[in-house]
C-alpha cells in the first residue's frame, strides 16, 4: 500500500490527497509535524518537507511529481490529458498554483496561523488578499476551459488549485462571487466525495 507522509493542512499534501481520492487509490497517511518532520521524511527527502509518497521501492518528495506518478501508475491519463498541448496547459496551470497562488496567500495564512487576532498585521493581510484577488481574476479569464468541468476526474491542476482555494477559504478569504466561472467551479468541487475525503482534519491556528 502507498504511504503518504504529510501534514493535514499543507496545500501541497492536500492536492495529493485529492488526487488519490479522485483515483480511488487507498493509502496510509503518516503525520509529520511542522518544524519537526517525521524521521522518514528526513531520511527520504533532501529538503525535509512533506509530502513524501512511498510506493514499494518508489519514493517521491515533490508534490507535482507525486501527482505525475499517480497518473502514470494508477490514473490512466485521468489527472493529465494525453494530448501534448492539453497536458502542457494542465502542467502550466499546476505550476501557476504552486508558484503564484501559493505565494499570494502566504502572508494571509502565516499571519492568521502564527498570531492571535489582536496581533495580526492587517497591511500584510490586505496586500495578500489583493494578490489572491489578482490570481482569481487571471484564473477567471485564462483557465476556465481547464477547470470548468467538474464532472470528470479532477485534473492535476484542478487538484492543486482546489487545495489552495480551500486554504484561502479556511483563513477567511474564499473565492469571490465576482468571478462566476471560478466560483461555480470551486462550489462544484466542494460537493465531490473526494473533497470530503481529502479535507484537512484541522488547520493551524493560534487561540485568541
Amino acid at each position: 500500500m502507498i504511504t503518504l507522509y504529510e501534514r493535514t493542512d499543507c496545500p501541497f499534501c492536500w492536492k495529493v490527497r485529492l488526487a488519490l481520492a479522485e483515483l480511488g487509490v487507498d493509502y496510509k497517511s503518516v503525520a509529520s509535524q511542522l518544524g519537526a518532520p517525521h524521521p522518514e521524511v528526513r531520511r527520504l527527502s533532501p529538503v525535509g518537507t512533506v509530502p513524501v509518497l512511498v510506493d514499494g521501492d518508489v519514493f517521491i518528495w515533490e508534490s507535482a511529481i507525486i501527482i505525475d506518478y499517480l497518473d502514470a501508475a494508477y490514473g490512466q491519463g485521468r489527472l493529465l490529458p494525453a494530448g501534448t498541448l492539453e497536458q502542457i496547459r494542465v502542467r502550466l496551470l499546476h505550476a501557476y498554483s504552486d508558484k503564484c497562488v501559493g505565494p499570494a496567500l502566504r502572508d494571509l495564512v502565516f499571519e492568521k496561523r502564527s498570531k492571535a487576532p489582536p496581533d495580526w498585521d492587517w497591511e500584510l493581510i490586505d496586500a495578500s488578499e489583493q494578490r489572491w484577488r489578482d490570481c482569481q481574476q487571471w484564473l477567471e479569464g485564462t483557465a476556465d476551459s481547464v477547470i470548468a468541468d467538474s464532472s470528470a476526474t479532477l485534473s492535476a491542476a484542478a487538484c492543486a488549485l482546489a487545495a489552495r482555494a480551500g486554504v484561502a477559504a479556511a483563513y477567511g478569504s474564499p473565492i469571490e462571487r465576482e468571478f462566476p466561472a471560478l466560483y461555480s467551479w470551486f462550489t462544484g468541487v466542494t460537493k465531490r466525495p473526494s473533497w470530503h475525503a481529502a479535507y484537512p482534519t484541522s488547520f493551524i491556528a493560534v487561540d485568541a
